[in-house]
């Protein structure tokens, strides 16, 4: 078995990014360019968020200032501010919104909750804030952006390498693997995966050794979205290392 699951491009293939199709049609509005920067926003809806909320919004008033400023971004000419070297999604995005917030006073009584688009069910904010807001008392709003983005990468990337790996008919091993995948230890040992899988301790090794490459080819795709460029991939991965440098080990 060459690989874990179904066979992949090269980690280096990456030709294009949601964000470089931004970037080549900031002139206009194009239907590609919308598509891509809708795929960038529900990366980037919950770290925004939550960098409103350490801002010290309340929940209701940060829930209508990330749904409106995203749908701005949508249907305004914002695209036009984009350019290279804005680098990553991220910066060009928080250069954005505190341009808005600058602005807010004025444009409180035009904001409605909720609006035309949705981009994550605002229950679901709710549901994680206490834990990840009170976990991250002494961070900075930047930090939490940084820390709901790395989430939200890497959380992207598992899901997609559960669908691949459901899509081969081993949803059954990923699932007794996927442990192996997080910075921190598993709390199962190798040993027991292998008893529970009737399957030798080399053999389990091998399978979460391509399992991890795997991930890891799946958080480089995700970050690609969010950069202008190829090389700059392995920036963001240092800071989304980073990010979890508090974790014994990391797998990405």
């Amino acid at each position: 078995m060459a690989s874990f699951c179904a066979s992949h491009e090269a980690e280096d293939r990456f030709e294009e990014t949601a964000w470089s199709v931004v970037i080549a049609a900031n002139a206009t509005t194009q239907l590609r360019a919308h598509a891509a920067l809708t795929q960038l926003c529900q990366v980037y809806w919950r770290p925004i968020y939550a960098y409103l909320r350490r801002s010290g919004y309340d929940t209701h008033d940060a829930q209508d200032l990330t749904q409106s400023f995203f749908q701005d971004l949508l249907e305004n000419e914002t695209l036009r501010r984009a350019s290279r070297e804005k680098g990553r999604f991220r910066s060009f995005l928080l250069g954005a919104l505190k341009l808005c917030l600058a602005d807010e006073q004025a444009r409180r009584h035009t904001l409605k909750r909720g609006g035309r688009i949705q981009f994550i069910s605002t229950d679901q904010l709710e549901a994680e804030e206490f834990h990840h807001l009170s976990a991250d008392h002494e961070a900075s709003p930047d930090e939490i952006l940084d820390a709901r983005w790395a989430g939200v990468v890497l959380e992207r990337a598992l899901d997609k390498v559960r669908a691949e790996c459901a899509a081969e008919g081993k949803a059954n091993l990923f699932e007794a693997l996927s442990p192996f995948l997080g910075g921190t230890k598993s709390h199962v040992s190798y040993q027991e995966v292998a008893d529970r899988m009737n399957l030798g301790l080399g053999a389990v090794k091998t399978l979460i050794y391509r399992l991890r490459r795997q991930f890891s080819t799946a958080v480089r795709r995700e970050i690609m979205q969010t950069v202008s460029a190829p090389h700059e991939v392995d920036e963001e991965l240092r800071r989304l290392r980073s990010v979890f440098a508090g974790a014994p080990q990391q797998t990405f």
